[in-house]
């Protein structure tokens, strides 16, 4: 896709991709993480894989390449944000596996990218749906569907299936429609880089100044804290499986949200620190081999932030949804090409992105 561009060059967009990579991983990811937000996987997701779709056009090797990248977003995602979930790993890998196997044997550009994206974001919708059936099992969907007869009874609708296979459906239906939407749009985006690459305009000259910290990592105190709390958990469960939830609704209640706390409970404190460590432990035997790629990419953290803003306000010219097709291609175009202070032979470049001859995706 890019053979016309030097493998300096492509090796270092790569190297750049894989920081962009981890830090939306690390920041937009660990965010949304946090919050539980229902479409964390759209998000999060969507970013990641245009980057791992610009690495495959990028990248000779495909295969090596990507899971060289997907090791060091690992890495850096277990030291920033050691309070990500395994099913957040699992996502992660999924994709970056399936990106790889795609773009490596699937000829063209156009369907790749759009099987790519739908595969990935279902699979993250799905996994969203399996963790909350194992959270809250049947009762969830049962009061879904209780609620629904009760909308029917009341405004006289007849809805043809359950009201919790209707959500079922809807949800990753969204998820459906965005993964073609956003494989096009990925299909552009590359397309649109690669037209507008080597234009001196977007080989920004950074220095030292033009750069945001963004990451700061400190100590996890009183520990113990923990497991106080997952002893008076168990000792709620025991509470509540003395109701008699046959026979009350309020038991029934109590039993689904404490089974609830008491499964997050286990899976934050001993199997997921569990999953943490074995992943840790197999990394751990690459940090020989990829621990000055990671502090590399982590080194230009402050830098890619200082771009994503400066894309932001040069894109502030457009408005909704062509607004963020404006940054998305500026945010690439600056990342990939900026030259710092410290490289060997920095080229003359402009400090601040432009607004002149801004670059469309059509």
């Amino acid at each position: 896709m890019f053979s016309k561009v030097s493998p300096a060059d492509r090796a270092l967009a790569i190297h750049r991709l894989t920081a962009l990579w981890a830090l939306n991983e690390c920041g937009l990811g660990g965010v949304l993480h946090a919050l539980q937000s229902p479409f964390t996987g759209l998000l999060v997701g969507s970013i990641a894989m245009i980057c791992i779709a610009m690495i495959c056009a990028f990248a000779e090797h495909k295969w090596s390449t990507v899971m060289t990248s997907l090791l060091v977003v690992l890495i850096i995602k277990g030291f920033v944000s050691p309070h990500s979930t395994p099913t957040a790993y699992i996502a992660v890998s999924f994709q970056a596996v399936t990106g790889a196997l795609i773009f490596r044997y699937l000829p063209g550009l156009l369907f790749p990218s759009i099987f790519f994206v739908t595969l990935g974001l279902l699979e993250s919708a799905c996994q969203r749906l399996l963790t909350m059936t194992i959270l809250y099992g049947n009762t969830l969907w049962e009061a879904i569907d209780s609620w629904g007869k009760w909308v029917s009874e009341k405004w006289n609708v007849i809805i043809p299936v359950s009201s919790s296979k209707l959500i079922i459906g809807i949800y990753l239906g969204i998820h459906f429609f965005a993964g073609i939407l956003i494989g096009i749009f990925i299909y552009k985006i590359i397309k649109a880089v690669q037209s507008n690459w080597g234009e001196s305009k977007f080989q920004l000259m950074l220095n030292d100044e033009d750069k945001i910290d963004f990451l700061k990592t400190g100590k996890r105190k009183n520990k113990w804290k923990r497991y106080i709390l997952f002893i008076v958990l168990i000792l709620l469960i025991l509470f509540a499986y003395t109701i008699n939830s046959e026979q009350s609704d309020i038991g029934k209640g109590i039993i689904s949200i404490v089974r609830s706390v008491a499964i997050l409970s286990i899976w934050f404190l001993f199997l997921g620190p569990l999953f943490i460590s074995l992943l840790k432990r197999f990394l751990n035997k690459k940090h020989q081999q990829l621990s000055d790629q990671v502090k590399h990419t982590m080194d230009i953290f402050p830098q890619l932030i200082w771009i994503l803003q400066k894309s932001w306000e040069s894109s502030q010219q457009h408005r909704g949804l062509q607004r963020w097709k404006s940054f998305i291609l500026h945010s690439l175009l600056y990342i990939l090409q900026y030259k710092s202070s410290h490289d060997p032979h920095p080229h003359r470049a402009d400090s601040e992105p432009q607004d002149h001859n801004t670059p469309e995706v059509v």
